[in-house]
């Protein structure tokens, strides 16, 4: 590169700065809000599908989870360990909420 490249390359790079500098406050003035905050689609779809495990189609797989362990323990090829994850794994389920707004109660 020559000097020349060089220097006009370096008074372009400060003159981009400085304009950005000065127009820095103006943008800020006439910046509309972006609409980022509003997570109420967000909000909605994780409810639904809060009340789809832990309402009657939630119910209705812990009541057949629960019955074909029933069905395992009635012809004797009851796996333990997979019965207690089973049972566990209904009362978290179904008592999550009281579990979660204990944790965040003020």
């Amino acid at each position: 590169m020559t000097t020349i490249t060089k220097g006009l390359i370096g008074r372009l790079t400060s003159l981009n700065w400085k304009g950005l500098l000065y127009l820095l406050p103006i943008f800020a003035l006439i910046a509309e809000p972006a609409l980022a905050q509003n997570l109420d689609p967000l909000e909605n779809m994780l409810g639904t599908i809060v009340d789809a495990l832990t309402g009657p189609i939630g119910r209705l797989i812990a009541i057949l989870a629960l019955v074909g362990s029933g069905y395992m323990m009635f012809t004797g090829r009851l796996n333990w360990p997979l019965f207690l994850v089973i049972l566990v794994g209904v009362v978290i389920v179904f008592s999550a909420e009281t579990i979660i707004d204990g944790f965040t109660a003020t």
